[in-house]
């Protein structure tokens, strides 16, 4: 397997794990899930840059998944979870997109190309 397919993998991964430990461990903590946006953002570094060879754009197609991950988040606490003592915050985001980022620079230098 090459290192975009095994990074698809690991992005499934990740998913998987912060369902398990929403829905099952029920931990919502903003902290727990950091490291989850920088390993996050070096997958999708790593994928993003396979189909480009583009560090922009892959920096940029990164973000946008980033942008549409917090999205997601949003809805979920809106629509699914619906809990009052825990709501997004703006910090939170920043700081996921800022992680996301990161991660991702270190996936296009993990692909040899940066």
């Amino acid at each position: 397997m090459n290192l975009p397919a095994l990074s698809l993998l690991g992005l499934i991964s990740l998913y998987l794990i912060s369902q398990v430990a929403i829905f099952l461990f029920g931990i919502q903590n903003d902290k727990f899930y950091a490291p989850f946006h920088f390993v996050a953002g070096v997958f999708l570094g790593i994928i993003f840059f396979a189909l480009s060879k583009n560090p922009f754009s892959t920096i940029f197609l990164t973000l946008l998944a980033g942008i549409l991950w917090e999205v997601y988040e949003y809805l979920m606490w809106k629509y699914v979870l619906k809990k009052n003592k825990y709501k997004p915050k703006r910090q939170d985001t920043i700081n996921d997109l800022f992680l996301d980022f990161l991660g991702t620079l270190l996936g296009i230098f993990l692909s040899g190309q940066f």
